[in-house]
């Protein structure tokens, strides 16, 4: 979870340079125009056609922007159309594997099996509610006597989910004609993904700061960051290829672990957003009394906490340390904190004033390059996002004698 600063200006001006002479730019206006639409839709582009402010608060507007856009689209559009209402209300429910996770063997270790069975049955009364109101006739109901099944679910969800791609495949496909983030990531000159990400210089995934996401591409082969879509592109089309919506990451954060999760409607921490001083992460000593100078790792593990006043943020952090597993993969990095704590006892004034002599004065290394040397990252704050690890060694080293006497 890094702070990665405001997008520059000149990279905004690429992006929106990209827009309007996008193919996406002239789909606007023939939507805009095409009276066949339903009034909610078309008045909808009309809006965008005709407000240029409002366009580029979709395309290259900052966060809180992309929310009041959201605010907007919720209102005057999934509340006048029924479907894509109903559509809104399948994806609340998550990803086939997130249903899951919460009615499998080990929710009911948790939970108990009466609360899984009742989650199950919950599941199975939305799905059957959702298959009226398309007057689909897709699976029958479980009669209320009989037991549901995990299988059962599973077919009920993905037949929905068909029938739901069926139903609004034109109106996702007339919506990603003018925001089609196929287009962007497709696109080499004068703009695309590639260009995007190595113009951003983000090197290290901003929501884990675990993972390298360096961008090179020529002759030879190309690899980027992937492009996480903050607020997901399946519940929000527009957000499509909104800048401060694409967030370079890494495959795990992307992929693995957020998915399609709805950061609208369940508030994590934006890259975007400075949020540096609201959490540290922490040794916690499973014993109250440690007899070694340094711990092995086996007596404590790491813990990362709120420290704002702000429920707000708060609640983005918790949900944050949730949602990307920072608490239990940071705990795979126990032994950085042991070698941190190595270097507290043994990089003592006395040691470092030694190291100085021994470099010499005239070895072109500087105190802020010594303290990289020491902590091994960089000891600047508004520097972390640059290498793995670095916000975690930065907490650490606070902690101890270390960070007074390298003047952190």
């Amino acid at each position: 979870m890094i702070f990665l600063g405001a997008i520059s200006d000149t990279i905004v001006a690429f992006h929106w340079k990209y827009f309007i002479n996008s193919i996406g730019y002239t789909n606007l206006n023939l939507l805009a125009a095409n009276a066949n639409l339903t009034n909610a839709e078309r008045n909808y582009y009309i809006r965008l056609r005709d407000n240029e402010n409002i366009l580029k608060s979709i395309i290259i507007g900052k966060p809180n922007e992309l929310k009041s856009e959201i605010d907007y689209y919720q209102t005057n559009v999934v509340n006048n159309m029924p479907l894509l209402s109903q559509y809104q209300m399948f994806l609340s429910f998550g990803s086939t594997d997130e249903i899951l996770e919460r009615i499998n063997r080990k929710a009911e270790l948790i939970v108990g099996r009466d609360i899984v069975k009742e989650r199950m049955r919950e599941y199975h009364d939305h799905f059957v509610e959702l298959n009226d109101l398309l007057n689909a006739n897709l699976f029958e109901p479980v009669s209320i006597n009989n037991r549901i099944t995990i299988t059962t679910l599973k077919s009920m969800y993905s037949l929905l989910k068909n029938q739901f791609g069926i139903n609004l495949k034109e109106y996702y496909k007339r919506i990603s004609s003018i925001f089609s983030y196929d287009n962007l990531i497709e696109s080499r000159e004068p703009w695309g993904a590639y260009k995007l990400t190595f113009a951003l210089g983000i090197t290290v995934c901003p929501y884990c700061n675990r993972n390298y996401i360096h961008t090179s591409y020529n002759e030879h082969g190309k690899t980027r960051p992937e492009l996480d879509h903050f607020f997901p592109k399946s519940k929000y089309p527009f957000l499509s290829i909104s800048i401060y919506n694409l967030i370079p990451s890494c495959h795990v954060c992307n992929s693995n672990l957020k998915g399609a999760k709805d950061f609208y409607m369940e508030p994590h921490l934006h890259p975007f957003i400075e949020h540096l001083n609201g959490f540290q992460f922490e040794i916690k000593y499973l014993d109250d009394a440690i007899e070694e100078i340094v711990p092995d790792t086996e007596t404590f593990h790491i813990v990362l906490n709120s420290v704002t006043d702000s429920e707000e943020e708060k609640t983005c952090i918790n949900n944050s340390i949730k949602t990307f597993l920072l608490n239990e993969l940071y705990n795979l990095h126990k032994d950085v904190a042991q070698e941190l704590l190595f270097k507290s006892v043994y990089y003592n004034k006395t040691k470092i004033e030694e190291l100085k002599m021994i470099l010499g004065a005239h070895s072109g290394i500087d105190d802020n390059f010594l303290k990289r040397v020491i902590i091994g990252t960089y000891a600047d704050i508004n520097s972390i996002g640059k290498r793995s690890l670095s916000k975690y060694s930065y907490d650490i080293i606070s902690k101890t004698d270390l960070k007074s006497t390298l003047d952190l």
